[in-house]
């Protein structure tokens, strides 16, 4: 999970403890397999929550997982309105009423807050809907910060094709064997992925990438035959060549090919 989110769910459970004076406020994590991982605490545990992990539909956090809405229990133990897997660990740590609220990214529960207490004071309404309102305000801070991540992977991805092309533009342009290779070292390192895998079926020439990034940035073919000193006619040469090779109809469907195998950043 990332510093921020781990941050902003911290901030969450406490305003949760200060709002409802619960003796523990605590979060749960929804891994890829849908387990739920209890990672976040606000208050004191005596160990025993720290680190348990619980599966999909089970215990109070695995149902409000599964129905993506908030549950509460006046007494979790006693409750027959979930599995009972983890009463021993709930003893342990002396809870008794304990309320969930997921945190609902999309169509899947991303996080589940809780609010518990250790007497024998009946779970209020106030309780659960200010553990609700949490949840809700969580869950509208995640949708903003993700959708400002996504923007700035999508402003760097533009800045990186661009000097991808602009690279191999030069390259074309240098007559010295040595700093030509280098340049389109550099170039061809921007298009490696994180994690290499197995090369595909598809290959394209020094100079069928060198049109096809130009071609990425929205030249024309002729644009692209004065940056590269070559002929329209050869232009249109190459650019039938790359897309028979990448199954291509467009020029822009080339480029998507390209992207997709690697060949392009």
């Amino acid at each position: 999970m990332a510093g921020a989110d781990a941050e902003r769910i911290r901030h969450a459970l406490d305003r949760v403890r200060t709002r409802t004076g619960v003796a523990l406020a605590f979060g749960g994590e929804v891994t890829t397999t849908r387990e739920l991982a209890l990672n976040h605490f606000s208050g004191h545990t005596v160990g025993a929550l720290p680190g348990v992990t619980l599966t999909y539909d089970a215990g109070l956090g695995g149902r409000a997982v599964a129905i993506r809405r908030p549950l509460a229990l006046d007494d979790y133990v006693a409750s027959d309105a979930i599995s009972h897997q983890y009463d021993a660990v709930i003893r342990t740590e002396r809870l008794r009423a304990i309320a969930a609220a997921p945190v609902v990214i999309g169509s899947q529960t991303a996080f589940v807050l809780y609010a518990a207490l250790r007497s024998d004071e009946t779970l209020a309404d106030r309780l659960l809907s200010t553990l609700s309102d949490e949840a809700r305000a969580l869950e509208h801070d995640l949708i903003v910060a993700r959708s400002h991540d996504a923007e700035a992977a999508r402003a760097l991805t533009a800045r990186v094709r661009r000097v991808h092309g602009e690279l191999r533009e030069l390259s074309a342009t240098v007559t010295d064997p040595r700093l030509r290779s280098e340049l389109r070292g550099i170039a061809e390192a921007l298009t490696e992925p994180e994690h290499p895998s197995p090369p595909g079926p598809v290959s394209l020439t020094d100079r069928e990438i060198d049109v096809l990034s130009l071609a990425a940035r929205g030249m024309t073919n002729q644009e692209i035959g004065d940056r590269l000193g070559l002929t329209l006619l050869t232009v249109k040469a190459y650019m039938k060549a790359i897309m028979a090779k990448l199954d291509a109809r467009t020029r822009l469907a080339a480029v998507v090919e390209a992207r997709s195998a690697g060949l392009l950043p």
